[in-house]
């Protein structure tokens, strides 16, 4: 009994230390913030976990109260200040070092892949190795490979003429990106396209993967469990991540046939693929492994199924929904592309220079944000220094803070993007367009900036340059080509479907969502 007594005792005082070392001699406890979020991480839980998603809406609202610095955990710091993203993704060309947090690199249980990779130079190696194949010189050599896929993309949506089926473009966008993906990293794809119903599973998978992120964050520990259970076991206790360990071990399969040659699929291609390149490069042997790989592969997958896909989704929504910014987009692309036989032979770079595409994929990509979750870095070695604009106040964050801005704010500061919330190409035509470069972070920035920006942007300009000079959208104020080959009307789909209504690390729509809509007609 007084054994019991004494362990209760020292408890109660461990606690009780801990709670007034974080409030009282944290080295950020002169950070402003709600001191429950001081003092535990359960704050940031039942925003994230209990609300679903919640916390990234919770941190702008501690914003508007605390100011533009605000302590948002017992270690964590969150900024405001647009004009501050730069300091904090720092670039390679800045004497800084930036490291991840470990606390949110591991929900997804990829730890060795570039993403996840917490150390300064042991990153700057592992994306080293990729980068040229990233390059925009190497995606508009992939032209013809994605053109391939946008042509079957094409004829699969003439299929959905006049037949009053419902086209999902959500998983026809998905089908694309996976295929497109999967190709450029094992020169192999799944023709998802080609299937009836454009084979959702990988989209379904990533998605589980992702949206499983503010739980897992704090139990990471239950992806090891996952991985010692028999298939049967977890997808008992939870489907959607059976189907995301599923993807795991196709991706890790692809990666045990390239090292073992058994791969003969890109031979003959005329584009190197990531994996045989990343084999190889200069990396060490270590750096080479089946997990490692394996987990750069996963991770390939889901990004490059679910963050264009995305933004391909909500364009579409907004282009089909205001007439006069799809007439605008179809009279452009009619001066690059006067016959219809001429799309999927227009140059990448030639449709890289046309300004009102370019807006409505800049305008896409700030209202898809990329990533909704903020995304923390650490200087290991150095103070950063952050002065409030307005009080001209200075804050001392010192080495080894987390500290985060979200791109789902910067979009939405009202001084940068007035009407934030609506689609608006013309804000990014003329000086205006190019003042605003500075703030579009869907990608990142910095020395952790995404790796598939080109492909993405790529992508981007092919497929909607494609679907919209040879659509139009119907309705009673539709807009429609000569030779359009149809139109396109959005079917039991409204902002709902588009807008954010929680953050999965990706942003989420409304619970009960059934993506982006269509009926095709003559």
């Amino acid at each position: 009994m007084d054994y019991l007594l004494l362990s209760l005792w020292l408890f109660v005082c461990y606690v009780l230390y801990g709670a007034i070392w974080r409030l009282y001699f944290s080295p950020i406890a002169h950070i402003p913030g709600p001191r429950l979020a001081a003092l535990t991480r359960l704050y940031e839980i039942y925003y994230d976990v209990w609300l679903s998603g919640k916390y990234t809406f919770k941190i702008m609202d501690l914003h508007k109260q605390y100011g533009p610095i605000i302590r948002i955990s017992p270690w964590e710091i969150h900024i405001s200040d647009p004009d501050f993203y730069d300091t904090v993704y720092a670039g390679y060309a800045q004497a800084r070092r930036s490291d991840k947090w470990p606390y949110f690199t591991k929900f997804m249980g990829l730890d060795l892949c570039v993403f996840a990779t917490v150390e300064h130079e042991l990153h700057r190696k592992r994306r080293s190795a990729l980068l040229p194949y990233f390059s925009m010189a190497s995606v508009r050599r992939l032209q013809p490979v994605i053109q391939e896929r946008i042509d079957v993309m094409l004829n699969r949506m003439k299929e959905f003429r006049d037949t009053d089926e419902v086209l999902n473009a959500s998983c026809m966008f998905s089908a694309l990106t996976n295929d497109v993906t999967n190709t450029y990293s094992f020169a192999r794809h799944d023709h998802r396209l080609e299937t009836p119903n454009f084979d959702p599973s990988s989209r379904d998978a990533s998605l589980a993967g992702a949206n499983s992120a503010n739980i897992m964050k704090h139990v990471p520990w239950v992806n090891d469990v996952f991985k010692a259970l028999p298939d049967s076991v977890v997808a008992a206790l939870n489907p959607a991540l059976a189907s995301f360990a599923k993807q795991k071990r196709t991706s890790r399969a692809q990666v045990e046939k390239i090292i073992a040659g058994d791969n003969e699929e890109w031979r003959g291609k005329e584009h190197p693929t990531i994996f045989h390149a990343a084999l190889d490069s200069k990396l060490p042997p270590e750096e080479k492994t089946i997990d490692r790989l394996a987990d750069d592969a996963q991770m390939m997958v889901m990004a490059g199924t679910l963050t264009t896909a995305a933004t391909l989704e909500l364009i579409t929504f907004w282009l089909l929904s205001q007439p006069e910014t799809l007439r605008k987009l179809k009279e452009e692309l009619l001066n690059v592309m006067p016959s219809a036989d001429d799309v999927g032979k227009i140059p990448l770079p030639t449709l890289e220079g046309l300004p009102y595409l370019t807006a409505v994929i800049k305008e896409g990509l700030r209202l898809s944000y990329g990533v909704s979750t903020r995304l923390q870095r650490i200087d290991p070695d150095n103070s950063i220094v952050y002065k409030d604009k307005k009080t001209g106040k200075e804050w001392v964050i010192p080495p080894k803070t987390p500290l985060g801005q979200t791109a789902v704010q910067i979009h939405h500061d009202e001084e940068i993007y007035p009407d934030s919330h609506k689609f608006i190409a013309e804000r990014w035509l003329n000086t205006d367009g190019r003042r605003l470069e500075k703030y579009l972070v869907s990608f990142c920035q910095g020395s952790r900036k995404c790796l598939g920006v080109n492909l993405a942007y790529g992508e981007l300009y092919l497929v909607l340059s494609a679907i919209f000079r040879l659509w139009g959208s119907g309705g009673e104020n539709g807009v429609r080509g000569a030779d359009d080959v149809g139109v396109l009307t959005l079917y039991e789909t409204g902002l709902k479907d588009v807008e954010m209504e929680s953050d999965q690390f990706i942003p989420a729509p409304q619970k009960g969502s059934k993506g982006i809509r269509v009926k095709a007609f003559n």
